[in-house]
């Protein structure tokens, strides 16, 4: 790959006049905005490009591994999200930006005169042995779907006497918003699944090991407090300043010496950008490209969301967060206007308009231009923001019904059936 480009000069194509061409790699949040902000210019012709059809809502993810929603509820077709933007579905190969074009798996070469990749970020193991072979992580529907029918198809094994009880336990790595999230829901399923399963309750539990010195840590320590005691209060074990040494089937090693048996381990210990494209330019070490401050690799190269490495006003990169990559997604968007209308680029200033976790029924932690919510009052702004940004009528309305459903008639509701 070339890490050099061409600049064309002005706004429009080298084909005289005809629409700019710009490709966005990803249909995440920050493709799918950006792709949405240009699509209302007669001056640019925007095609997205992702593997899968469909926008995935990541926050939402543990609620399907945890039996909460079902997949279809955060999954919403592309093409019906943005009509008139073109679609190509596939994976990217290769990007030249010397040539301004991308190869395709099929062979496919697309020409563009901008290229904007959004490409999101992949689970990291931090280089732990045995994470890759026995954890189950959550960065995709397989791995939610994958860790779903691993925890309720385990209460089947065991009571057919396949499994020792020991199995029940499910240990997740990471105090981040995801791993107290998958902790705080997992046992609430471990509370709701003794009806069905009431010999085998007692045998269920959930530790959630954390290696720094508390959980949420971009949370304030009073935040981060009432997190941990509201899992422990659902019957969660929390363990902080507990960094994993390397894994095997069913045992999770501390570096202090300590194990833990499980039959199910989820790892929500941290992300990084695609390796694959850290050669583009100057990546740091979770493989995100360093850009410029107008979200610039290079000339009409553009680089958003989890890819992306700009630092903060303190100093500090950009987290790896879905209302970073809107924002970015929506300047890129204006970026590529105010050039066709050759007026100058402008520097990325991101509004951090604060943090949420949840953590069970009426438990949640929110934080907001100084203000602190916790509780009920929390977890309702939770369930609020994320309906909002939810894509589609029917994924909100469906949303909305199951988790009413679930909270009427929690501890005797129907949870998804796993098919072999």
């Amino acid at each position: 790959m070339s890490s050099q480009a061409e600049s064309t000069g002005n706004g429009m194509s080298d084909t005289g006049g005809s629409p700019r061409k710009v490709l966005i790699i990803g249909s995440g949040f920050g493709g799918l905005r950006c792709a949405r902000e240009l699509s209302k210019s007669d001056d640019v012709h925007v095609t997205l490009i992702d593997r899968n059809p469909y926008q995935l809502f990541a926050p939402l993810l543990y609620q399907v591994a945890t039996g909460g929603l079902s997949e279809d509820d955060i999954a919403y077709s592309v093409r019906g999200a943005i009509p008139g933007v073109d679609f190509r579905r596939g994976d990217v190969v290769r990007i030249d930006i010397e040539r301004k074009n991308i190869r395709l798996e099929d062979g496919t070469v697309l020409p563009f005169d901008d290229l904007v990749l959004a490409t999101g970020s992949t689970g990291t193991t931090f280089g732990v042995a045995g994470v890759a072979e026995y954890a189950l992580q959550m960065k995709t529907m397989a791995q939610a779907r994958a860790i779903r029918n691993q925890l309720l198809s385990i209460y089947e094994a065991i009571e057919n006497g396949q499994r020792p009880k020991e199995h029940l336990r499910v240990v997740v790595v990471g105090g981040g918003p995801t791993g107290v999230e998958v902790t705080g829901a997992v046992a609430e399923l471990q509370r709701s699944i003794k009806r069905e399963f009431p010999d085998l309750a007692g045998a269920a539990s959930v530790t959630l090991v954390e290696a720094g010195p508390r959980l949420l840590p971009s949370f304030s320590e009073k935040s981060s407090a009432h997190a941990k005691s509201e899992l422990e209060e659902l019957g969660a074990r929390v363990m902080v300043d507990a960094a994993v040494d390397r894994m095997y089937p069913n045992d999770v090693h501390l570096k202090s010496g300590e194990v833990l048996t499980a039959g199910t381990i989820v790892w929500a210990a941290g992300v990084a950008a695609h390796e694959e494209w850290a050669s583009l330019g100057v990546a740091d070490r979770m493989n995100r490209l360093r850009v410029k401050p107008t979200l610039e690799l290079v000339d009409h190269v553009w680089i958003i969301g989890d890819a992306a490495c700009l630092d903060g006003p303190e100093g500090r990169p950009l987290p790896m967060i879905a209302p970073v990559a809107m924002q970015m997604g929506r300047h890129v968007a204006a970026q590529i206007k105010a050039q066709i209308a050759g007026e100058p680029l402008t520097n990325f200033k991101y509004k951090d308009k604060g943090q949420m976790a949840t953590i069970g029924r009426r438990r949640a932690v929110v934080e907001a231009k100084g203000l602190r919510l916790h509780g009920t009052i929390a977890w309702m702004a939770w369930l609020g923001l994320h309906v909002f940004y939810l894509a589609g009528g029917r994924n909100r309305i469906s949303v909305v019904a199951n988790w009413m459903w679930n909270y009427v008639v929690w501890g005797v509701g129907a949870r998804p059936v796993v098919i072999d």
